[in-house]
């Protein structure tokens, strides 16, 4: 007996212990995906305008530019924020796969996607529903914790009659014989196996997709920091090669990054044709592919966490 009363507190402690270093395993992996430049709040951002007023392109000499692009439609997605993100984290000793989930959501009169299809027109509200995932491994060395790969982080409308797929999304740089390209939202990238481009880099970006029922028309989304204040959105419609392909060509100077090596946060941005188009009795539907991008000199080391 008194073996045993030994014992117990012993196992009690051992329990604590244990229970104390999964928690803490959690919390820094936690820490460490909300503050890093490859994840934090890069997708958030990419959804986002935080605005009400229509626009086209960063710019109204943009939007005048790419006229040609696609028939007349101005928009801007404003969601409800805070964006509460949850994490699904298994720690199998030094390894850790993450799944990150989070719910994008506004309702008129304030918030939703806002679309002027008519220049002398109204602007017409749709409530946002959308839902995102991205997959993440880790690993700890001696120190602490680090991001070995990713995916993209996968945004869909949620309950919609009109799903949209995004088949593939390719990125050439034919000056250098470079080529990226992502055909599922399921796929793991390494940092080094992330778009890697070069400040004088000018990229050919090719994007298929549908909708079910209905046509779709593509945007591209670059620029972005995940940070407040770190790097800007720039948003420019793709031109259509046909009824499933689109194609843009992306100036990386456009990105204005001063310091490298950089990240900046990409997306594929696909909307619904009756979400652009249609009247106040449409609904808006959606889908998104969002991806760090690396920009650096030839030589350069890539950015850590």
């Amino acid at each position: 007996m008194k073996y045993i009363k030994i014992l117990m507190p012993l196992l009690l402690i051992a329990v604590v212990v244990v229970s104390c270093t999964k928690e803490s395993d959690e919390d820094a992996i936690q820490a460490l995906l909300e503050s890093s430049w490859f994840v934090g709040d890069g997708a958030v951002r990419t959804a986002n305008d935080s605005t009400d007023v229509p626009q086209a392109g960063q710019s109204p000499y943009e939007a005048q530019l790419l006229a040609d692009t696609i028939d007349y439609v101005r928009w801007v997605r404003w969601i409800e924020r805070p964006v509460t993100r949850e994490y699904h984290i298994i720690v199998t000793g030094n390894s850790a796969d993450v799944t990150i989930t989070a719910y994008f959501h506004g309702a008129p009169p304030g918030y939703g996607i806002f679309v002027n299809n008519d220049s002398f027109g109204p602007i017409y509200q749709r409530a946002i529903s959308d839902s995102v995932i991205r997959k993440v491994k880790l690993f700890r060395d001696d120190e602490s914790w680090h991001i070995l790969s990713l995916t993209v982080a996968d945004i869909y409308t949620v309950d919609t009659d009109y799903p949209v797929i995004i088949t593939e999304v390719k990125a050439e740089v034919v000056s250098r014989g470079y080529e990226f390209v992502v055909n599922s939202a399921d796929t793991y990238f390494e940092r080094d196996s992330l778009p890697i481009f070069y400040p004088s880099d000018t990229v050919d970006v090719t994007v298929t997709c549908s909708a079910q029922d209905d046509s779709t028309w593509a945007f591209l989304h670059h620029g972005i920091g995940h940070r407040p204040g770190v790097g800007h959105h720039i948003r420019q419609p793709f031109y259509r090669e046909n009824t499933t392909t689109f194609t843009r060509t992306w100036v990386i100077a456009d990105d204005s990054v001063i310091t490298t090596p950089a990240v900046r946060h990409s997306a594929v941005d696909v909307l619904g044709w009756q979400t652009l188009f249609g009247d106040s009795t449409a609904t808006y539907y959606s889908r998104a592919w969002c991806l760090p991008y690396i920009i650096m000199e030839p030589g350069e080391e890539i950015p850590t966490d």
